[in-house]
């Protein structure tokens, strides 16, 4: 969808539309597999977490018994109390009430024991975030690569149709998403397992209250279940307008030359702005109604509480029995008293902010399904170029390269190649030559299997490349683009880009065969010069030959040079030519280019127009063809590049002014 039609149709989508409970718990179930390498220690956290929130529960209340009913108001310990403190009988159960040497001994106790719990619980207590931080992290890295693995994977008619700046979002933001939704898995837990010791508790005290709350609870979810969807839809446009926000930023950026060349930078920034803006209002919606769903859970949860708190109130003053007394009289509580009071008032508020936890949760776990999907939407993704069960790998080139019936389209109803049958055969330079748009480029991806053909087939000494594994094959092709992209480190690394651990006398011959070392020892460093941002320090032509340095050093069966003089001076080209045809003995090179001078250079020529191959044959074969279309090509580009020189001649020349005399005369 557009960017307008995502601000203005929020409900567009059907997928949007749909109940999502059973959604979230299907993206849940698919994360479960990335939790197969830290079972072990998920194991280990059970292990501990489990017991210590077991035993919290008759601790706590036990506590509240003792510091609200014994210490301040006096009452007798009961006898699990002092066994459990070690006091003696005679003095703190046996008695109507507490003297106050019992009560400041009690205290000692209660501070003792809280200091040592401080003490011991708070390395514990951050040693278990800190693990489960480091677990999550490392379930997320784990998604994040498979992502990139995947993404790589995609042949280009994939990514043809794919801005860049999705799949860096894909990768960045809704990667994180898996182990939010794994947090998600476990903090519910604690929430939940408050909200089933409360009920139990509660309905102990007081089984009027325990309705209470499961009134509150179940209205809860039927808002948790209004709000789901639309907080999911009002997610996922947000999201997705973000995506066209990551996508505008790296392609001006990526074509910041272009936009300074063409003084367009006041229209990409208006661009921007228009894109900033709607990511803004998408998210802005998103936060606004989960800030309003957050208001009103607090209200559904706040308002039982007030009056569960008036009631209890009440009761404690009446000094009213408790529903359970017999069960609850080990902790003390037999009646409604200041300690069952506070420790009631405490489990209500407890289950309250439960309910308020849980709420928050599924506000939340709506963003992170919409997030989670798109993640694994680039995890689902189906490679159209994989390898064959029981392929080869490729490793030399004995006679030929052949190019037999191949049909392609990037789109069904828009072929690019029909019917092309070319062979380039070893120790020879094969040209490809045509209009812009004959196929050209696309035939050199048909042999890196960046696509398969959609018909016919590629072969190697008459083996269909499908034949042999995808890693193989591209190691056996080297290529230097037109673009000559090189990166900020110094000359000799840019070289060695594709092999790291070549020599440094590796690197010197391969920059020789390309004509590059004449400048390069000229430079201040030599070959350890840095070369600054994409190589601006030099100028086209040397870009150009460093990049086909490049190539070569990767010393393989094949070697593919698009446009590879197209800024060389005629003695250069002569020079980089001569020394590829003697280092190419036993290998194919393919030339894509325009350039006549170059073409004349080359063994074969084929001559494509229109996806289809014309003609094939040597430049004097070819121009001996009267009529033939390669013929007419070079003609037309000698007749183009003599009347540009006469325009500029006749452009650098002034017209002398004519005087009346002359005119006269």
């Amino acid at each position: 969808m557009s960017e307008k039609q995502l601000e203005s149709n929020p409900e567009a989508d059907p997928q949007v539309a749909s109940v999502p409970i059973g959604k979230v718990l299907r993206l849940a179930v698919r994360t479960l597999p990335y939790l197969k390498s830290a079972r072990r220690d998920i194991l280990r956290l059970a292990l501990i977490v489990v017991p210590l929130a077991i035993a919290l529960v008759p601790l706590g209340m036990m506590g509240y018994d003792l510091l609200i009913n014994k210490l301040l108001q006096g009452e007798a310990v009961t006898g699990t109390e002092a066994r459990l403190l070690r006091l003696d009988p005679a003095v703190f159960v046996d008695v109507e009430r507490l003297s106050l040497e019992a009560r400041q001994t009690l205290r000692g106790k209660l501070v003792t024991i809280f200091f040592v719990i401080f003490f011991a619980g708070t390395p514990i207590a951050l040693g278990l975030i800190f693990y489960v931080l480091q677990l999550l992290q490392r379930i997320n890295q784990s998604l994040r690569v498979q992502m990139m693995e995947q993404v790589q994977a995609m042949s280009m008619r994939h990514h043809s149709g794919t801005r860049v700046g999705d799949s860096i979002y894909h990768a960045y933001q809704d990667s994180s998403m898996v182990t939010n939704m794994m947090a998600m898995l476990v903090r519910p837990l604690g929430p939940l397992l408050r909200l089933v010791t409360t009920v139990a508790i509660v309905t102990l005290l007081d089984a009027r209250l325990a309705a209470g709350l499961i009134g509150m609870y179940v209205v809860a979810f039927f808002v948790a279940r209004y709000f789901g969807w639309r907080l999911r839809g009002d997610f996922k446009r947000a999201r997705e307008l973000n995506t066209t926000l990551t996508a505008r930023i790296q392609e001006t950026l990526s074509g910041l030359k272009v936009v300074k060349a063409f003084g367009a930078e006041g229209y990409e920034q208006q661009r921007f702005e228009e894109s900033s803006e709607g990511a803004f209002r998408g998210a802005y919606q998103a936060r606004s109604r989960l800030a309003l769903f957050g208001v009103i859970t607090f209200c559904i949860a706040t308002l039982p509480a007030m009056a569960a708190f008036c009631f209890m109130a009440v009761w404690a003053h009446e000094e009213r029995s408790i529903a359970a007394s017999v069960v609850l009289a080990f902790a003390g509580f037999s009646a409604w008293s200041l300690g069952a009071f506070t420790y009631a008032n405490g489990r209500m508020g407890s289950g309250v902010n439960a309910v308020r936890s849980l709420l928050a949760m599924w506000g939340m776990v709506q963003d992170m399904a919409v997030g989670m999907e798109r993640a694994f939407s680039q995890v689902d993704l189906k490679p159209e170029v994989e390898d064959k069960e029981g392929a080869e790998s490729f490793k030399t080139l004995q006679q030929d390269i052949s190019f037999e019936a191949v049909d392609f389209a990037y789109q069904p109803e828009r072929p690019v190649l029909q019917g092309v049958n070319l062979t380039a055969k070893a120790g020879q330079i094969t040209a490809l030559v045509g209009p812009t748009g004959s196929g050209k480029s696309t035939l050199v991806s048909l042999l890196l299997r960046l696509f398969d053909p959609d018909g016919g087939r590629v072969a190697i000494d008459g083996k269909d490349i499908r034949g042999f594994t995808i890693d193989s094959l591209r190691a056996g092709v080297a290529i230097a683009l037109q673009e000559n992209l090189l990166f900020g480190t110094t000359i000799g690394e840019n070289i060695r880009y594709a092999v790291p651990e070549a020599s440094d006398e590796a690197v010197r011959a391969a920059a020789r065969v390309a004509c590059a070392d004449e400048y390069i020892v000229e430079q201040p460093e030599g070959y350890d010069t840095p070369l600054g941002e994409r190589g601006t320090k030099l100028s086209t032509g040397q870009r150009q030959r460093l990049s086909i340095a490049r190539a070569i050093i990767k010393d393989t069966p094949v070697l593919v040079l698009d446009e590879p003089t197209a800024s060389l001076d005629a003695d250069t080209e002569l020079r980089v030519l001569r020394n590829l045809h003697q280092w190419g003995e036993g290998r194919a090179i393919f030339l894509i280019t325009h350039r006549l001078s170059t073409i004349r250079q080359a063994d074969h020529i084929v001559y494509l127009r229109e996806g289809q191959v014309i003609e094939q044959g040597s430049h004097d074969g070819l121009m001996a063809k009267e009529g033939g279309a390669y013929r007419r090509f070079v003609e037309l580009e000698q007749g183009n590049h003599e009347a540009g020189s006469a325009r500029l001649a006749s452009e650098s020349l002034p017209t002398p002014a004519v005087g009346p005399q002359e005119a006269a005369s």
